[in-house]
């Protein structure tokens, strides 16, 4: 029996509904266990989190779970701002990448070249770090802001960073420290690092760093929500942890944005879930940087074994194969935001929870969920 062309196309629709509509059921369901996953989080420790997931398979989705305000209640939305720990120095690498596109700064001048003697003087090393050392964290640079002392007079109250500078800091918590670092040349997390960036901005831009930074990246790429060192007027969450370290959550958010708004370049940076993973789609695109600066900070310390490259961390594991972008750890922050480049994929996930000097729980609570996501996104 033969098939009329119109039947034929009749039954090819059919069947494209058929398989479009059970493709959306999928794609449905596994946001819908997704948004199960911060429940449960958000149910045990965990104060609010918020998602963004964005791929050509996937659609774009954004999550949210429990509170921006816990003692009033108030729930968590997507357009609340929070502080972004140390995905601020991604913010500021590509700033200083900008400068370098300008010819106003050399990645392999070194610093000696615009930072005081006394800075140089005070570390090892400096004498021969280059711009390029900073931003890949292979320095050798002692870390102030992990210095014990200072973290144990600013978890204790005793220590009011508005009367601190950056200076001082420098030198009486950093100057001529070496433990915990590596030679010139390997790499060693280092907040130091982005601190000297923002002081060389300071340098060689006359409005200063912070100017520069609202100016001429915040501004410009459209970013009407994101701040930085300054204080969002509406919609920022409140911040939580544990630095008691006894599984009571406590409001830190006093000392949440204390922090954010007196870090220099190595933190900072305050934005709604949806604008900083626009950030980092438009800078993975190639609409900020040009391409071969955009090559040169995807250029890994180990490429066999990538772990971080000019302002971005990167990660070869199972089952997502690569990704790329940055994290932020702090007292009543954590955030996660990366780009997938094998699957097109963007992200982010921010909790108004602070893992860092908190009991383990909050921990085990935080990569318990994000490591469910990841199987629902990449393997089921």
């Amino acid at each position: 029996m033969k098939l009329s062309k119109l039947t034929l196309v009749t039954v090819s629709l059919v069947f494209s509904a058929v398989f479009i509509s059970a493709y959306a059921q999928t794609k449905h369901r596994k946001f819908d266990k997704i948004q199960n996953y911060l429940d449960e989080a958000t149910s045990n420790n965990l104060v609010g989190v918020s998602i963004y997931i964005k791929s050509p398979k996937l659609g774009k989705w954004i999550g949210t779970s429990g509170y921006s305000n816990l003692e009033e209640k108030i729930p968590l939305k997507e357009t609340d701002i929070f502080g972004l720990a140390s995905i601020g120095k991604t913010y500021i690498a590509v700033a200083v990448l900008k400068l370098v596109e300008e010819g106003k700064i050399g990645l392999d001048d070194k610093i000696e070249k615009y930072l005081p003697g006394e800075i140089i003087a005070g570390f090892p090393t400096a004498k021969d770090v280059t711009i390029r050392h900073l931003l890949g964290h292979t320095s050798g640079l002692y870390n102030y802001n992990r210095n014990p002392e200072l973290n144990e007079l600013y978890l204790t109250g005793n220590l009011k960073l508005d009367t601190l500078s950056h200076i001082n800091a420098l030198r009486r918590y950093a100057y001529g420290k070496t433990e915990h670092t590596k030679p010139l040349g390997e790499y060693k997390y280092s907040s130091t690092n982005y601190l000297f960036l923002a002081m060389i901005m300071d340098k060689v831009v006359p409005e200063g760093h912070e100017t520069y930074m609202r100016e001429r990246l915040i501004k410009r790429y459209g970013l009407k929500h994101t701040y930085y060192k300054e204080t969002p007027p509406e919609r920022l969450v409140e911040h939580y942890g544990d630095i008691d370290q006894n599984n009571i959550t406590e409001n830190l958010s006093k000392e949440t944005i204390e922090t954010t708004n007196w870090y220099s370049g190595d933190d900072g940076v305050y934005a709604p879930i949806v604008q900083a993973s626009l950030f980092l789609e438009r800078l993975m695109k190639g609409k900020i940087l040009n391409q071969q600066t955009l090559k040169e900070m995807t250029t890994w310390n180990d490429e066999k074994d990538p772990d971080y490259g000019l302002g971005l961390m990167a990660d070869k594991s199972f089952p997502y194969k690569f990704l790329m972008g940055h994290s932020g750890r702090g007292i009543g922050i954590t955030t996660d935001l990366y780009y997938f480049p094998k699957q097109d994929m963007t992200v982010a996930i921010f909790c108004n929870s602070g893992l860092r000097s908190a009991s383990g729980d909050y921990a085990k609570t935080y990569h318990k969920m994000r490591k469910k996501i990841i199987k629902k996104l990449f393997l089921f």
